[in-house]
């Protein structure tokens, strides 16, 4: 594969989503676009409509050999270069349906937030330990995003996958799930999944999700532009704890900063680009390798395509 998009894939690309008139923006900055507020400029971002839409895109793309990379709302992404690859955006794609008394199916852009709710004002819950998560269904099943004691996987009945031109049903026990990691590959493209919640009470639900947000708001920095948790914590240390200790909160490398107030986060304090956030993360793991012996992974996916 060339090392960027060629002229002339670009355009047949763009005759492709002009013909079946479906939104796109050419040399799209995705620091517009991401939590952290950095990012390369992508050829072109595509907006598809639906799922339907959203199939029709991912097949021209593979028929056509062009590198894409799939986001939601870019809230655990780092995106660094971007010569050969476009961007599809599943912003648009939030359809949730009620199949059965206690079982949704929603699209892989919807917003996590959104779930919790829809199922509430149904009287149902189980995912209230969403709470606070930015992400979308998609991102949120590949790393089986988790907070409040809980995880996506713990709910989760199924997942819809694009195989070929036709969209299959893969259940929850065929697939592996682990603390922040799940079996589903990066040329797995996810469309819906099915989530099965129960009859409880909604009032306090309500009162332990206002208790979530009261405890985030207090320890985390959501004032800053961020991705969240940086790092997965590792089997004997939490991340944030390690950091902390080896005396890096404040640790900055242009205008990115360890965040003083959470260790694990690394917060946009007016500036940064994704170099000085890659290099941070490198000094970072540098120094808990050296120092500890410990390797820290990123929770975050960085984007260098």
């Amino acid at each position: 594969m060339s090392d960027r998009v060629s002229k002339k894939e670009l355009q047949i690309l763009e005759d492709f989503l002009k013909q079946r008139k479906i939104s796109f923006i050419k040399d799209y900055d995705m620091g517009d676009y991401s939590s952290w507020k950095v990012g390369a400029i992508t050829k072109i971002i595509i907006f598809p409509d639906d799922i339907d839409t959203f199939k029709e895109c991912i097949l021209e793309l593979k028929r056509t050999n062009i590198n894409f990379f799939i986001t939601g709302n870019a809230t655990n992404t780092l995106f660094l270069n971007l010569f050969r690859t476009v961007i599809i955006s599943t912003k648009k794609l939030k359809v949730i349906e009620f199949v059965t008394e206690d079982e949704l199916v929603a699209d892989c852009g919807c917003p996590l937030n959104l779930i919790l709710n829809k199922s509430l004002g149904k009287g149902l819950v189980g995912f209230e330990f969403s709470t606070g998560i930015p992400g979308t269904v998609g991102g949120a099943l590949i790393t089986n995003a988790g907070a409040n004691g809980g995880s996506i996987s713990d709910c989760l009945k199924s997942i819809f996958f694009l195989k070929d031109d036709k969209e299959i049903e893969v259940l929850k026990n065929e697939i592996q799930f682990d603390y922040r990691w799940s079996s589903i590959k990066k040329s797995d493209v996810i469309t819906r999944a099915k989530f099965k919640l129960h009859k409880g009470n909604v009032a306090s639900t309500k009162a332990k999700i206002a208790a979530y947000i009261k405890h985030r708001n207090e320890t985390q920095p959501v004032q800053y532009p961020s991705a969240g948790s940086v790092f997965m914590n590792d089997e004997e240390v939490a991340a944030g704890k390690l950091i902390e200790d080896l005396g890096l909160k404040g640790l900055t490398v242009g205008g990115a900063q360890v965040s003083n107030l959470h260790a694990n986060y690394i917060i946009n304090t007016g500036g940064a680009s994704a170099n000085d956030i890659r290099d941070l993360i490198n000094k970072i793991q540098n120094d808990c390798q050296v120092r500890r012996g410990i390797h820290l992974k990123t929770e975050v996916r960085i984007v260098d395509e």
